[in-house]
């Protein structure tokens, strides 16, 4: 039989330490600047647009879809208390 490890338990909320952490690199701070040309950024937010509205159709339709399943389910429930209980 082979011997397991030990297991060791660690408090909630406690941080692993990382490998930045180990060399003493704070990264907590650190601030990212992006330049696009104007023609980029015309395209990104023409995409993202794109996107987004596609999002927003198929999730109308989800709900559409959830809509349909309740009054079903509804409707089946009645159907069965009619039958069943008459």
């Amino acid at each position: 039989m082979t011997e397991e490890p030990p297991i060791r338990e660690r408090k909630r909320g406690q941080k692993n330490s990382g490998f930045l952490d180990s060399l003493g690199i704070d990264l907590s701070d650190l601030k990212l600047v992006i330049s696009l040309r104007e023609e980029d950024k015309k395209l990104i937010q023409s995409t993202l647009n794109e996107i987004s509205e596609k999002v927003d159709r198929r999730w109308k339709f989800t709900q559409w879809i959830m809509v349909a399943a309740i009054l079903l389910s509804g409707g089946a429930q009645v159907v069965n208390w009619v039958v069943f209980n008459a």
